[in-house]
């Protein structure tokens, strides 16, 4: 189904024409409605992207609030005169890309989704019927968008009835030094953190906390399991929960839990992190384990808890020992 309410693509191909903007925003096709919600998707649930907002009082939060009063063309329009702009105000590159803004519902919610295409470089063919018959020849093109999928785009959709964005970001090089595309050069949005760099400052976090005597080895796993029960329970990582759980039988634990808490102040830490994206927890789920000696294991969490089935052994000569015990078959590829 088509969720794809209005759309506007404004061309950035470096023709004389450039850039080409839209006479009547309309509904689009259904190929391209698909191919644009793909992308929202994409936005909304990447653990690269991070939730943040428009500051509030800038020229932007305007821009975007004209969306929720004004016909969709004329804001879109404003909006992207705006953007085009400031990066003529910066010297911002404006050639080898499209700009694609539209609109949809989701959870009975108007949003709204900003995103800049990059062409990517592609080989085509072209097939010509001249005097002396049909001709072939395979041509470099530059206008072929990225796919839905791909990491090559940047964006954001924001929740036109609470002000919300998850915006996934990309750095340019600008008169005034490189700066993040959407949130520094074209918006003000706040400072945050996406999923993945939470998830990392927090492991950190509860690693300097942690007492001497508690290895590697032992931490990390026990941080990951923290984090997925935290997310089965709440649907969230609840930064304290976590730490409780990973002392939970130290005799010290309310001590290293308060300096945690501390660290988490200090670094700007949000108490409580989002997981928008599956592959989070399908990450959480899976314990990596690398050699000195060049050997690289991963295994399913619940596999790594069971003593039963598998095991890490100090040996008396210093070296360690990886024990996986009760296969069934084995498989060399």
């Amino acid at each position: 189904m088509n969720i794809i309410a209005r759309a506007a693509v404004y061309i950035y191909d470096g023709s004389a024409a450039s850039p080409i903007f839209p006479e009547k925003p309309g509904k689009p096709a259904d190929e391209t409605g698909a191919y644009l919600s793909a992308i929202a998707e994409k936005l909304m649930t990447s653990d690269t992207s991070r939730t943040t907002c428009v500051e509030p009082g800038s020229a932007q939060e305007e821009l975007l609030r004209r969306f929720g009063y004004t016909p969709f063309g004329e804001a879109a329009d404003a909006l992207m005169r705006g953007m085009d702009e400031s990066m003529q105000a910066l010297e911002i590159p404006r050639s080898g890309f499209d700009m694609a803004i539209f609109s949809f519902d989701k959870d009975n919610d108007p949003h709204l989704c900003v995103v800049q295409l990059p062409y990517r470089r592609a080989m085509v063919h072209q097939v010509e019927n001249g005097d002396e018959g049909l001709s072939t020849e395979i041509l470099e093109h530059g206008f072929v968008l990225p796919l839905a999928g791909s990491k090559a785009y940047s964006g954001f959709v924001v929740n036109l009835s609470t002000g919300d964005i998850r915006l996934r970001d990309a750095q340019v090089l600008t008169n005034v030094g490189n700066r993040m595309l959407f949130s520094e050069a074209l918006f003000a949005m706040a400072q945050t953190r996406t999923t993945k760099e939470s998830v990392q400052v927090v492991t950190e976090m509860i690693a300097q906390a942690a007492p001497p005597e508690m290895t590697e080895q032992e931490l990390r796993p026990a941080v990951k399991r923290a984090m997925a029960k935290s997310i089965e329970e709440k649907g969230v990582i609840d930064v304290q929960d976590v730490a409780q759980e990973v002392f939970r039988s130290d005799p010290e634990r309310e001590a290293i839990v308060e300096e945690v808490s501390r660290q988490m102040q200090e670094e700007a830490v949000a108490p409580v992190i989002p997981v928008e994206n599956k592959r989070v927890m399908t990450q959480l789920q899976k314990l990596k384990i690398k050699t000195d000696n060049g050997i690289s294991i991963t295994l399913p969490r619940m596999l790594a808890d069971d003593e039963n089935s598998f095991a890490v052994v100090s040996n008396d000569d210093g070296t360690i020992s990886i024990i996986i015990s009760r296969v069934q078959e084995l498989k060399t590829e």
